[in-house]
């Protein structure tokens, strides 16, 4: 079950919140726990045991590791890491199917870990508060991953207002809105360049189908973001920022401190300092940056695309520390410009799994490689004037003015309204077969 789907916008949502908030704050945590147990078991109930017996070792390891003195300490750690990220990889680089949302509520555990182990909070001795913060459905299967450090005062006491309602539920709805009106149409566009065949597209389809397809990707996941913030809210959580305007960046290091911003985190407090960051000289920094981003293209999957996804935004990111940096910062046109030359052509390198599927897309958007003739040199006329209104409505809402606007008048009555009607708009497009599954449920 997703967060847009009918089932979930017309049936689990309305339901579960009429029980949360008629629930005395102090069964707010079981209520939160056994909905969000409810919801994920809908999707899959042997993926929910995989997760119950997960979370309950993690939670008995960590109550024992907390009573040991040093050494037993590590040792304990050192197993909890070879159980979470050895559960992690088998799935992925096996041929089981992989359970849905393992590879965030394998970082929500983990960081619970780490942050006792080095004594940054308290382990939880209450089963079911664990639970909570593990299961919290909004988070779950797509992230926001909240570290433990963040949420656990929220675990224990947390506020719901009027105002908090009102915003979670305009967040929402605009969160789905970037899903269904953008992001799905936009999914067309790159599934009929797939079915034509990269060999057979034209040049500027190509980079039409290389814009797309990152815009698609944006407004899906944070589309997802925003539903889940808005979620959080509703519930008296706040969770952790994940996009902050990232197309507004000079540099690829920049754009990944605004995009999916949660992880960026996570791989920064759990593996870049634990490393020694870059408090260890240009050599040493150079290769912790090498491993976080090779890990993180490992992190999105087993297929090779992945890794050469991280290693190739390792090579921008250490050019732009060591070499062009403060270029790119003193000439802000051809910063922009060069972020938006080179980010969809990493995307590119994400989205293809096939090596020579990559090569055929690549000799296609850089013709002087040519491999293969359009077929119609004029394709991308039709899928232009096609997405055209796509495009700039994507374009249009990921203006600054936007943002201002949005934040000066989202509470008054004439905007209500319009979100009103976006939320049925949206439930129309849904009933009448347009939707897709959000990308990232795939990682």
């Amino acid at each position: 079950m997703e967060f847009s789907s009918l089932e979930f916008l017309i049936r689990f949502l309305p339901i579960f919140l009429i029980v949360y908030y008629v629930a005395p704050a102090r069964l707010r945590n079981p209520v939160l726990f056994l909905g969000s147990i409810l919801f994920y078991s809908m999707g899959s109930w042997q993926d929910a045991i995989l997760l119950a017996v997960s979370m309950t070792i993690n939670f008995i390891a960590v109550l024992i590791m907390d009573r040991q003195r040093h050494k037993a300490r590590g040792v304990i750690l050192i197993l909890l890491l070879i159980y979470n990220v050895g559960m992690l990889c088998f799935f992925k680089y096996t041929d089981w199917a992989l359970p849905l949302g393992i590879s965030f509520y394998t970082f929500t555990m983990l960081s619970y870990v780490l942050d006792v182990y080095w004594k940054k909070e308290d382990a939880l001795t209450n089963y079911l508060d664990f639970g909570t913060y593990v299961w919290m459905f909004p988070k779950l299967i797509m992230g926001p991953i909240a570290s433990f450090r963040d949420t656990a005062d929220q675990l224990r006491k947390r506020r719901i207002d009027k105002k908090c309602i009102e915003h979670g539920i305009s967040l929402f709805v605009v969160g789905l809105g970037y899903k269904v009106i953008i992001a799905n149409h936009l999914a067309i566009l790159w599934r009929d360049i797939q079915g034509i065949g990269f060999e057979s597209i034209s040049t500027p389809l190509a980079w039409i189908g290389a814009a797309g397809y990152s815009a698609q990707l944006f407004f899906d996941f944070q589309g997802y973001s925003l539903m889940a913030f808005g979620i959080g809210e509703m519930l008296g959580f706040s969770l952790p920022q994940n996009f902050n305007h990232p197309y507004r960046s000079k540099t690829v290091s920049e754009y990944y401190r605004r995009w999916h911003i949660s992880l960026g985190q996570w791989f920064r407090n759990y593996l870049y300092i634990p490393l020694g960051g870059n408090r260890k000289g240009a050599a040493r920094t150079f290769l912790n940056l090498l491993v976080v981003w090779v890990v993180t293209g490992m992190w999105h999957g087993a297929s090779v695309n992945f890794p050469l996804w991280g290693l190739l935004l390792f090579v921008f990111i250490a050019l732009e520390k060591f070499c062009i940096g403060d270029f790119l910062e003193r000439h802000g046109i051809l910063a922009r410009l060069y972020i938006w030359f080179v980010i969809p052509l990493t995307w590119v390198v994400f989205a293809i799994s096939d090596l020579k599927g990559l090569g055929v897309y690549f000799s296609r958007l850089f013709p002087f490689f040519s491999e293969g003739v359009a077929v119609n040199a004029s394709d991308w006329m039709k899928y232009g004037r096609t997405y055209v209104l796509f495009f700039l409505l994507a374009f249009i809402v990921s203006l600054p003015v936007v943002d201002r606007l949005w934040k000066k008048f989202w509470d008054k009555g004439w905007m209500k309204v319009i979100l009103f009607a976006l939320f049925w708009f949206c439930v129309y497009e849904i009933a009448n077969g347009l939707n897709n599954p959000f990308l990232y449920f795939s990682f």
